[in-house]
């Protein structure tokens, strides 16, 4: 499976004004609650109990919030840009303004891993993470993903 593929410009969501982290899980969740037929509630319930473990913050203003979930037939991927810093705890607690949201059904594990790993990949790119942060259109964001992802062989 490869992320570039599974990537839309329906689950892409701009300059999204929330502050709270829950909100913010909250806003990433309800980008496809009513398309995979899951409550955005027990999606956010899923995505905190996962932050508990350990912040999915992974640095330079980026996170990649992931859980597995019930009832769930694919692997979703949702991604949010903050219109101002949530505090999302993890490295040197900075915070974060860009959600690269991941929802996988529990028999998926290897499809789940291998997702996560691509978006982590392409996240050391300095020139990807500019790109997200200046992009004006949900349609340039998955343009910049996928020629990014074409440039590192994913």
């Amino acid at each position: 499976m490869k992320f570039q593929e599974i990537v839309t410009g329906d689950h892409v969501h701009l300059d999204v004004d929330v502050r709270d982290p829950v909100l913010a899980l909250h806003e990433a969740a309800k980008s496809f609650a009513d398309e995979i037929e899951i409550e955005t509630e027990t999606i956010v319930k899923e995505l905190v109990e996962r932050e508990r473990l350990g912040s999915t913050s992974v640095g330079s203003g980026f996170a990649i919030p992931h859980c597995k979930i019930d009832g769930l037939d694919r692997l979703v991927v949702s991604l949010v840009r903050f219109k101002e810093p949530v505090d999302f705890g993890g490295v040197n607690n900075e915070p974060v303004r860009f959600f690269f949201t991941v929802l996988s059904p529990p028999d998926q594990p290897a499809a789940h891993l291998q997702i996560l790993s691509q978006i982590a990949r392409l996240l050391k790119r300095e020139d990807l993470r500019e790109q997200l942060m200046s992009a004006k259109e949900p349609d340039e964001i998955v343009a910049t993903i996928k020629a990014a992802a074409e440039a590192e062989g994913l």
